[in-house]
């Protein structure tokens, strides 16, 4: 009972981000310290640490060489990681139903937008957190706008984007599962439709590739991540010519990869902060293109954002401890979709289930192999059984 308690109080705070307050420009989020409440989650970190100290160390050794924070980011999500794995293993896991809390949220924050809309930006991630930590409230944003003739609303995260993330990474976990509920399903895509974003691609990119699964699971995880950089490249350079068509989002989430190639080798090696990148690069016309959230210390999403923050030599190490951990190049797919928005070592509850993906076919076989010689718990789901 205990356990399922402090399960509960994780993912409140790990789905609702808006409930971690923010100190200094550093949110500081409660789900990181909440896990280690539960003595069974350390015996269960204790037990399992031959599988997974050892890429940890060497991801957290190479990034604190030229980034401590990022250092901290990472460990920060290898505590994530294990207690998704701890509580997905103990069959207390309650990220479903807190995704459901936040969805039918929504559903008020949508409904609320045709009907009072001053009430429904009340409603909204900036002015709930401000209500809840006043100075202390962490970064958001309240996005609502039409799309396609239809609000976007972001639930208990920071921003609409945001939220679209987590309810496919979320999607896509339950998409694992044998037997998935397929009124769960529908309440999912229904919190797609409402939180509509660019982020929601993931979810037809994953139902293109489904069908592929066999042929990505064949090539090794490094294979796939270089091949993905490689067309994401040509593609970035070839918008990057034509200035992302005005496009602040595309910039954002693309301009990276274009900056590989404009920037200075030292930059590269070193890494470089936001400010110094808009100190030396503002006659790039993408720089200026998102400039403001330059000014927000953001920088690139996806790889190369790593790689601008890290330095070249920290980012490869990273990306092959990723890459030769991953269980299958399809998994690895679906990690490099979702986290293309933001950097890999950040620590927003979308980028650790990310990481549950990628490694969940290896922990489902390991935790089947584990709890063999015990009638306590049942193993976890196949992976994909169609």
């Amino acid at each position: 009972m205990y356990s399922r308690l402090v399960s509960v109080l994780f993912y409140m705070f790990f789905t609702c981000v808006i409930l971690n307050p923010q100190v200094n420009g550093i949110t500081l989020y409660f789900y990181l310290v909440i896990p280690f409440l539960d003595l069974d989650f350390s015996r269960f970190l204790a037990g399992t640490a031959r599988r997974w100290a050892g890429p940890l160390l060497i991801a957290v050794m190479a990034s604190a060489l030229t980034s401590p924070s990022a250092a901290v980011r990472v460990l920060s999500i290898g505590i994530c990681i294990g207690y998704l794995m701890y509580t997905t293993e103990r069959r207390i896991s309650y990220l479903h139903p807190w995704m459901v809390i936040n969805i039918l949220f929504a559903t008020v924050q949508f409904a609320m937008y045709y009907v009072d809309r001053d009430f429904s930006l009340l409603l909204g991630p900036t002015n709930l957190s401000k209500l809840i930590w006043g100075d202390y409230a962490t970064m958001t944003n309240t996005n609502f706008y039409e799309v396609f003739y239809f609000t976007r609303v972001s639930g208990f995260s920071r921003e609409a984007g945001f939220f679209s993330s987590l309810l496919v990474a979320s999607l896509i976990l339950h998409l694992f599962s044998d037997s998935p509920n397929k009124k769960l399903i529908a309440l999912y895509l229904f919190g797609l439709f409402i939180s509509f974003s660019k982020s929601s691609m993931v979810l037809f990119l994953f139902a293109a590739l489904y069908p592929f699964r066999y042929r990505l699971r064949s090539l090794h995880p490094v294979v796939v991540m270089v091949g993905y950089y490689a067309v994401v490249s040509a593609i970035s350079v070839y918008l990057a010519s034509n200035n992302f068509f005005g496009s602040d989002t595309f910039a954002h989430r693309l301009a990276g990869y274009a900056f590989v190639f404009d920037a200075r080798l030292e930059d590269l090696v070193k890494g470089i902060s936001a400010p110094d990148m808009m100190a030396h690069y503002k006659y790039l016309p993408y720089i200026r293109l998102i400039q403001d959230d330059m000014a927000l210390g953001a920088l690139f999403g996806g790889l190369p954002g790593t790689i601008a923050e890290m330095g070249l030599f920290s980012a490869l190490v990273v990306f092959a401890v990723i890459a030769f951990t991953a269980s299958d190049g399809f998994v690895m797919m679906i990690f490099l979709f979702i986290s293309a928005t933001v950097s890999v070592t950040t620590v927003t509850s979308f980028i650790p289930l990310a990481y549950l993906i990628c490694y969940w076919p290896r922990f489902a076989a390991y935790s089947a192999y584990r709890l063999e010689p015990s009638r306590q718990f049942q193993p976890l789901p196949r992976y994909f059984k169609t």
